[in-house]
């Protein structure tokens, strides 16, 4: 990995991205995207993404959650389908069909609504699976089960899910990683249904290399934020070795030093953590593409609920202050 050629495309990207979203769109948003494109080594389309924003705004209502923050980091993520009138269309039409399940409409609906089964026959099935897991999980934390839960139970959940198991496999993890000094809240759940992505069933060795994974990098004065626990799941999930670890940990140290990322360093770890694991990908036979692209839609979702919240915290902190 050429770090001077990950700075540069890193910046021209964000010039790209911020001149087709517009002045207006949060820069943190700008970054999460920029970031994704230079991680994967693709090339950011501005009229591709114009024109999915343009159905956004043709297809849906004033008060959509898709004209807010959040539905210029979904747009991004809908520029691989040919059509973007059918990929916005399909979008709101799974978004309806998680409303029919009883999940509420929103943003983290509309987040969740993209990673709905593609298999038209199996979408009410999947969103109802979806609901099932959600009241699983509410079950063991009633308070701090809420809408952001909503992109991970509709990824995780499968036409044969055992709901019941997952949500206690993840509970499970939730209190072990509390005695390792963990916080309790949001992104630790988050981290805990990241954790089953593999399997419904414990796993004894994932939370001892969480916990290693975590230690390692403090050590190495790596900031590691609450936001950031999903993606010591990320880590554990694909088994990293000390030598693949210390890759991250380098990485970090790099990115940390650009320009674009003086007041937003928690975009670091992120993008270190995306570069590393698809560098892996094309070096590592054993390591499946389609497997990657799986841990793909889990950092998509992260990165989306995470954009989500913060835009909640300033309306809600708008608000106040008018």
């Amino acid at each position: 990995m050429d770090f001077v050629i990950i700075e540069n495309q890193f910046t021209q990207t964000v010039d790209e991205v911020a001149k087709a979203a517009g002045w207006t769109v949060d820069r943190k948003i700008v970054l999460a995207i920029a970031s994704t494109y230079v991680a994967s080594g693709k090339t950011f389309d501005a009229i591709k993404y114009k024109e999915i924003l343009q159905e956004m705004k043709k297809q849906s209502s004033w008060v959509s959650p898709l004209r807010t923050s959040v539905g210029y980091s979904i747009a991004a993520s809908l520029m691989e389908e040919e059509s973007s009138e059918q990929a916005v269309e399909n979008l709101i039409k799974n978004e309806k069909i998680l409303k029919s399940a009883k999940f509420k409409s929103g943003s983290f609906s509309f987040i969740g609504a993209q990673f709905l089964t593609k298999n038209d026959h199996e979408k009410k099935a999947h969103a109802q699976n979806a609901r099932t897991l959600y009241e699983a999980i509410r079950k063991h934390h009633r308070f701090l089960t809420s809408f952001d839960d909503i992109p991970y139970t509709v990824l995780l959940s499968g036409p044969n899910e055992d709901a019941g198991l997952r949500a206690e496999t993840m509970n499970r993890y939730y209190k072990e990683l509390r005695t390792y000094n963990f916080s309790a809240g949001n992104e630790l759940q988050w981290l805990s249904q990241v954790l089953t992505f593999s399997s419904a069933q414990y796993d004894s060795n994932l939370v001892p290399s969480v916990v290693a994974i975590r230690d390692t990098l403090k050590k190495q004065n790596v900031k590691v934020k609450y936001m950031h626990y999903p993606l010591l799941g990320f880590l554990a999930i694909l088994k990293l070795n000390a030598l693949q670890l210390q890759q991250v940990i380098d990485l970090y140290h790099e990115l940390k030093g650009m320009k674009l990322l003086k007041w937003h360093r928690e975009f670091v770890l992120f993008m270190a953590v995306q570069i590393a694991i698809y560098d892996m990908a094309i070096v590592q036979q054993s390591l499946s593409m389609a497997i990657m692209s799986s841990i793909e839609l889990l950092i998509q979702a992260q990165q989306a609920a995470m954009m989500a919240t913060i835009t909640a915290a300033a309306v809600a902190s708008s608000s106040s202050s008018s």
